[in-house]
């Protein structure tokens, strides 16, 4: 399926997501978070894929919401508030799925930009990118972010971040801990690679159970947590994956995990 601002690439069980929208920033109109969260469930719900990379065309990663769009919306808070719910369905669609999804960020990443960037599961980003929560600016009380910006950052510098719409760069984020690693850009494809094929050597069912518990700590009480992980460990157990790991181990081999 062809989509008007995404571009979807599968290969050797990765897929590909490029916000294809290069002369507005890939910024967040309602048809991009309609398209993208179409892409999302049809990749999180492939067993042929075990890893997504997200990245944007054109000059950045995501500009934020599209301005324009706000601008000639007759009825500004019913758009505000249709653009935020597309936002949050492509949020939940990359928490819930089974896989680890790979932000590949250059340029900026701003506003629902940021906030889209952060519930990816590892951040790349190359060192001229600029950071900002950047809804204050715009008269805007935040549509999305809040939840995984105070969880990172702690309270005290989310407010700094969000109240002040501080811009800061990637060592600045790396230091707080907002993003997983730092590039050069003609080092970006080589830094992703490397991520993604050792996503490919590990056992994709186990990887799923794994980001789906530390999701699930966010909202546990340490009781329920337990048993969950408990529940988990029994699931995976019963896997082809496992089985084969062990065996490999006791043969003192690498395993061959074919994510069964």
């Amino acid at each position: 399926m062809d989509y008007d601002t995404v571009q979807v690439d599968t290969d050797n069980n990765i897929a590909t997501i490029t916000l294809n929208r290069p002369g507005r920033l890939n910024s967040f109109s309602l048809s991009l978070g309609q398209d993208l969260y179409k892409v999302l469930q049809k990749v999180g719900t492939d067993p042929h894929i075990h890893v997504v990379l997200i990245k944007g065309a054109g000059k950045a990663f995501c500009g934020g919401g599209d301005v324009k769009e706000m601008h000639v919306a007759s009825n500004k808070s019913q758009y505000l508030k249709d653009l935020t719910k597309a936002i949050h369905h492509c949020i939940l669609e990359i928490r819930h799925m089974e896989k680890p999804v790979i932000a590949v960020v250059h340029g900026a990443a701003m506003g629902a930009g940021l906030s889209f960037m952060l519930a990816c599961d590892l951040i790349v980003a190359t060192k001229e990118t600029r950071f900002n929560t950047a809804f204050i600016n715009m008269g805007l009380a935040p549509g999305c972010g809040t939840y995984f910006i105070t969880r990172l950052v702690g309270y005290h510098r989310a407010c700094e971040l969000v109240l002040m719409a501080k811009e800061f760069s990637t060592d600045e984020a790396l230091g707080m801990g907002i993003i997983n690693y730092v590039t050069e850009r003609d080092n970006l494809d080589s830094v992703v690679g490397k991520l993604v094929q050792r996503f490919l050597q590990l056992p994709p069912l186990a990887v799923g159970m794994a980001k789906t518990l530390l999701n699930e700590s966010l909202s546990n009480n340490l009781l329920s947590h337990l048993e969950q992980e408990s529940c988990m460990a029994a699931l995976s157990a019963g896997t082809h994956d496992f089985t084969e790991a062990v065996q490999a181990f006791v043969e003192k081999r690498p395993p061959r995990f074919t994510g069964t």
